[in-house]
């Protein structure tokens, strides 16, 4: 029997709340991942909707553990990263990875800087330079319209779907050295949401599901676990796409119901014998 695959998971741990390491920790469990966690922050809950939230910056402390799983000789089948605190932090794990990852692992990067058009007010252009850094070597990106216009250095121009400008925008994340790019969130019209994919040959995926009009969070690290979750089970990447944005929208159909009191995350864990289904 093979070794259990093992993915560093680096992002933050929101205590409450159903993102980021509490999303990919159970998701990535249940697709027969071994997953590590490696926190960026630390948060009593996210940040979306909730007040008086605490903050620990990690990162003294990833430093610490790095050095630590070296020591260990611990060596990781797949990279898996979020949100970062700063453009140092991506330095600091950039730093250790070649002594982390098995060789040809893949990395897969959700370059959280950002939405609806604008760049989160804690993060500078160095920050996005970083990222950018990051994504070169990335074997998947899942950045929102927004993400991908920091990345592609280019205008901002909404959410609604223009093929042309789509695919001039994977184009130049193509150029940028990400070998397979998944863009989120966009809208094909006012009922329909959905995804454009580029495999690594350059063919072009639209991914749609029904638009329901309410804020989900949690949504973007939801569908990243069950991309990589899809794809570790040795998945198509066309598959894996259209399994991931059909799980996201099974999850916020069965959270839509007690949104009243569930309004902070997707209730995911109902959905999750999907997931265990794909272990080989």
């Amino acid at each position: 029997m093979q070794d259990t695959k093992k993915i560093l998971s680096v992002q933050d741990i929101s205590c409450f709340g159903q993102c980021s390491n509490t999303v990919m920790l159970p998701v990535l469990s249940a697709a027969g991942l071994e997953t590590v966690a490696l926190p960026t922050a630390l948060l009593s809950t996210h940040t979306g909707g909730f007040r008086d939230f605490t903050f620990l910056d990690m990162t003294e402390e990833m430093e610490r553990i790095l050095s630590h799983f070296r020591s260990l000789s611990l060596r990781f089948s797949y990279l898996c990263t979020g949100y970062f605190g700063s453009a140092s932090q991506i330095a600091i794990l950039e730093e250790s990875l070649p002594d982390l990852m098995l060789p040809n692992a893949p990395r897969m990067i959700d370059p959280v800087m950002g939405d609806n058009g604008s760049l989160y007010p804690t993060y500078t252009m160095e920050f996005v330079e970083e990222m950018r850094r990051l994504c070169r070597d990335a074997d998947l990106i899942t950045p929102n319209l927004t993400e991908a216009c920091l990345l592609a250095d280019v205008p901002y121009e909404g959410a609604l779907y223009d093929k042309v400008k789509t695919e001039k925008l994977l184009d130049r994340l193509h150029a940028l050295g990400a070998h397979r790019v998944v863009l989120t969130g966009l809208m094909f019209d006012d009922r329909t949401i959905g995804t454009v994919a580029r495999e690594v040959d350059g063919k072009t995926l639209v991914t749609r599901a029904p638009y329901v009009d309410r804020r989900f969070h949690g949504t973007g690290d939801t569908l990243m676990a069950t991309l990589i979750a899809h794809l570790a089970n040795g998945v198509p990447f066309e598959d894996s796409v259209r399994g991931a944005v059909d799980f996201v929208s099974d999850c916020i159909a069965d959270t839509v119901p007690v949104m009243d009191t569930h309004w902070y995350g997707l209730r995911f864990e109902r959905q999750l014998s999907k997931i265990t289904a794909l272990v080989k």
